[in-house]
């Protein structure tokens, strides 16, 4: 049985906090922040649960894509496309899976049939985002057409009680270069650090935001605005954790950082920072990474998922790449 839930309409269900700890699922999929999402969203955004036995076994977050499509508005109360397919991907990151499923990716091969049902024979397919070889295997014959995808890429800190233990991991120029820009911007820039709380300056901090969106603009690709409603209701997820760089002198944000908490895998959702031709501050992207190690292993995470892109210089700060694939499912 499965149970189609729309954010923008529907109220959170009464095992909603249960099942997102038990799932491991991240502040993103935190029922209000899903919510305010929902209503910047271009297409439906739907939250499928999946019972066996009247208990929640699995979860699936989808944006229904289709025509007619608005590619530069933003939804219609009660618009739904005609024909379209099903887009499965994380509510807020697009580095981890948008679905969970207690035994395995194997029971997702029913989520197409159940929402062709619930949807309209217009439901034609299922396109699933962030998936391994190893689910796509599991899927079998489901699995119509794959392609692979950017990786994702994650720093091991198991067993690391401070960044120094990373630090001693990379080789002697990038450990050297780190610790040079830590005593240049020791004085430049302020850090604050805050888990729970809506984020401060959350106008600057959505401009910032919007300014580093932009720069990936293109003819197939428009990113949804980012909102300061959205921006304050994330951070003000008790596992949201907001680093702020200001100007120590003038108070002016210039850089930020939200990390999605979590018990093994923290998420780096998003980073922005004022360009340098613009009085921004060099290598302060470096710095951000020294602080989110420093984080993580403060609080012993056994692993920090930096998102996917930037695959040389990720590297070079002792990251490793895990493969990633899209998918469409019969």
């Amino acid at each position: 049985m499965i149970e189609v839930l729309d954010p923008r309409t529907d109220p959170p269900p009464p095992y909603w906090a249960d099942l997102r700890q038990r799932a491991g699922l991240r502040a993103d999929w935190a029922w209000r922040v899903l919510e305010v999402q929902s209503w910047s969203d271009r297409c439906p955004h739907l939250i499928t649960v999946l019972h066996d036995g009247g208990e929640p076994v699995g979860v699936v977050n989808a944006g229904w894509l289709g025509l007619p499509g608005r590619y530069s508005r933003f939804l219609r109360v009660g618009a739904r496309p005609r024909v379209g397919a099903l887009h499965v991907r994380g509510p807020g990151s697009s580095a981890v899976p948008g679905w969970w499923m207690a035994d395995g990716v194997g029971a997702l091969a029913g989520y197409q049939r159940a929402m062709r049902a619930e949807l309209g024979f217009g439901c034609v397919a299922t396109v699933l985002r962030q998936a391994s070889p190893e689910e796509l295997s599991a899927l079998g014959s489901r699995v119509v057409l794959s392609r692979i995808t950017e990786p994702i890429w994650g720093i091991d800190t198991a067993g690391l009680s401070d960044v120094d233990g990373w630090l001693g991991r990379l080789d002697k120029k990038r450990r050297s270069n780190l610790r040079v820009i830590g005593r240049k911007l020791a004085d430049r820039v302020a850090l604050t650090v805050t888990a729970g709380e809506p984020v401060e300056q959350a106008a600057e901090v959505t401009e910032l935001l919007r300014g580093n969106n932009a720069k990936y603009k293109g003819i197939m690709h428009n990113p949804v605005p980012q909102l300061t409603g959205y921006i304050e209701t994330l951070t003000a997820q008790p596992d949201t954790v907001t680093f702020r760089y200001t100007d120590p002198d003038t108070g002016r944000l210039v850089g930020v950082g939200i990390l999605l908490d979590h018990p093994t895998t923290p998420v780096w959702r998003t980073w922005a920072m004022v360009p340098v031709d613009d009085g921004g501050v060099r290598d302060l992207y470096f710095l951000h990474i020294t602080r989110l190690v420093e984080w993580v292993t403060a609080h012993g995470r056994p692993a920090l998922l930096l998102g996917k892109g930037k695959g040389r210089l990720k590297s070079s700060v002792g990251a490793t790449e895990r493969a990633q694939y899209a998918a469409l499912l019969r």
